[in-house]
Order: structure tokens, then C-alpha cells, then sequence
């Protein structure tokens, strides 16, 4: 007759890591996307802030830009940290559409350590977008 006293601890040791590592993968994955979609959408509602401050004849600095940014960045919906956060606001360069002016508005967002010691690849996320207004 053979024990089977030990076998679920065995079992568990064999394959608890792996499902610990799918599951903190999981976790890691989710905020990565998260995160992605609250730069991404964070860029594009300030292009939009942007375009309908300018309609309303609404001359803004790049400061006054990246002030607004950041206010929205720390509120609901996007909830991002502004110390790892990194906002570029820039309007000095040649337009590619002639008669208007070109602004771009860079986000950059460094990911925090999900499980402490493990680098992991993608770990800043970066989105830019190019907003084409018209000062009369």
C-alpha cells in the first residue's frame, strides 16, 4: 500500500510557483494596459482641450498647456502618479501645414515595479500627439 499523506504538498510545490508567476503576470499585464489607455486617452483629451481653447480665441502658453495636462493626469478617470509622470509641451518648431501652428504634446509615464527586483521590458510608456491650430 503506497502513502498518499505528502502528495498535495508535492503537487503544490511543483505547481504553485507557476501559478503565482501566471497570476502576478496577469496583475502586471492589466495595469501596463491601464495605464497605456490613461496616457493615450490623456494625450488625445488634451489635443481636444487644446483645439477648443484656440476656437475660442484662447491664446495658451506651452506652461499654461502642460499645467492643464497635469491637472487632469492626477484626476478621475486616469488617476496617474505626477512623480513618474512627464509632460512635454512644444510649439516652437516648423508647422508641416502651412498657415497654422503646430503643438505637440508628449506624455511619458515610467511604470512602477509590480514585484520588486524584476525589470521588466516596456516599462515606460510614451505617447505623443500633434495638435494644428490657427491664430487670427
Amino acid at each position: 500500500m503506497v502513502s498518499q499523506s505528502g502528495a498535495a504538498v508535492v503537487e503544490f510545490a511543483l505547481l504553485g510557483p507557476l501559478f503565482l508567476m501566471l497570476l502576478f503576470g496577469m496583475f502586471q499585464v492589466g495595469i501596463y494596459l491601464q495605464n497605456f489607455n490613461a496616457v493615450q486617452s490623456l494625450a488625445s483629451d488634451s489635443a481636444r482641450y487644446v483645439m477648443v481653447e484656440y476656437q475660442k480665441s484662447n491664446e495658451l502658453t506651452d506652461e499654461q498647456i502642460r499645467s492643464v495636462i497635469l491637472g487632469q493626469a492626477t484626476n478621475s478617470p486616469y488617476l496617474l502618479d505626477t512623480n513618474r509622470l512627464n509632460i512635454t509641451v512644444d510649439s516652437t518648431g516648423t508647422s508641416r501645414i502651412a498657415g497654422a501652428t503646430e503643438i505637440d504634446v508628449e506624455v511619458r509615464y515610467e511604470l512602477s515595479e509590480f514585484i520588486p527586483g524584476v525589470e521588466l521590458p516596456l516599462s515606460v510608456i510614451e505617447y505623443s500627439r500633434s495638435v494644428w491650430v490657427v491664430i487670427e
